[in-house]
C-alpha cells in the first residue's frame, strides 16, 4: 500500500517532521536544508506555486496543494519571547 497526501492535508511543520520520513517529504515537495551550508538558518524549503520558501517555525502551518505544491502559512511571532 502506497502513502500519498491527500490535497488538502494539514499541520504544522513539526507534525509532518513527526508524521512522514525526510525522503517522502522531499519527494512531495519540501525540501531540508542543512543549515552549515546556508549562511541563513533556513530549516526547510517548501515548494509553493510562486517557488520555494522558507520556514523557520515548527509551528508554521503546511497545505498540500497537489502536483508537489504547498501553502505555507507563518506562525505567528510571539511578542513576549521574540526567540522562539
Amino acid at each position: 500500500m502506497a502513502i500519498e497526501l491527500k490535497i488538502g492535508t494539514r499541520g504544522t511543520r513539526e507534525e509532518f517532521e513527526d508524521t512522514y520520513t525526510r525522503s517522502f517529504l522531499e519527494d512531495n515537495g519540501l525540501l531540508k536544508f542543512d543549515p552549515r551550508k546556508f549562511a541563513v538558518n533556513c530549516v526547510w524549503g517548501v515548494h509553493t506555486k510562486y517557488g520555494y520558501m522558507c520556514s523557520f517555525s515548527f509551528d508554521d502551518i503546511l497545505i498540500y496543494m497537489g502536483n508537489g505544491n504547498w501553502d505555507l502559512r507563518v506562525a505567528k511571532e510571539d511578542k513576549e519571547r521574540p526567540w522562539l
